[in-house]
């Protein structure tokens, strides 16, 4: 059987005048269900990535003005990184309290839980980010759209937790580095996770 199937709506002569039970009818909406399915794909590729959203949010978390990072500076926005929920699970786990605190947990609240857990875990092990000490790499990370495809340009690196200087402050007890972090968590745009 040849392959003279019409795939896009365009290579249809006539479609203006179709009956609606015809052949023709039937190849526009076959051809009209295509670019809708490969539009969804191509969408799908790209939302539900854990990666590229961690990539991007380090993407914009690196200040502008930094031509590369140094480590120190790697470490504290991985902090940052796992920190970024804290708000938002404080809140959650106060509206529970608030309803009388006998009420379940919300999903969302156990979702982040998980989410926190398994990326400490995670970053003991070897948390991969985009490698922030090379000037190239950091300029080919600035110029990349969020596409998949791009990725592999961009070198990566594991960074452990084991590996982080000492001189970060582990417990946020110091008034200043609680406003630093302050001051970074508002400049940094959020990655919200998907409940579908």
């Amino acid at each position: 059987m040849p392959n003279n199937k019409r795939h896009t709506v365009k290579n249809i002569k006539n479609r203006d005048q179709v009956h609606p039970y015809s052949r023709k009818a039937r190849q526009i909406n076959r051809a009209q269900l295509r670019t809708h399915k490969l539009a969804s794909k191509k969408e799908g590729r790209t939302a539900g990535n854990t990666k590229v959203e961690r990539w991007l949010w380090f993407r914009y978390a690196l200040d502008e003005s930094d031509l590369c990072a140094t480590k120190e500076q790697v470490h504290e926005l991985i902090q940052l990184f796992l920190k970024r929920h804290d708000d938002e699970l404080e809140q959650l786990e106060q509206e529970r309290k608030k309803k009388g605190g006998h009420r379940k947990k919300v999903s969302r609240h156990d979702i982040l839980t998980a989410l926190k857990i398994s990326e400490e875990s995670e970053y003991a092990s070897g948390f991969e980010i985009p490698d922030l000490l090379v000037e190239k790499n950091v300029r080919m990370l600035r110029e990349w759209d969020g596409d998949v495809n791009g990725m592999p340009r961009i070198r990566q690196t594991l960074y452990r937790k084991s590996d982080a200087p000492t001189s970060l402050p582990t417990s946020m007890e110091d008034e200043e580095s609680k406003q630093a972090v302050t001051m970074t968590k508002s400049a940094i745009p959020t990655m919200d996770i998907d409940m579908n």
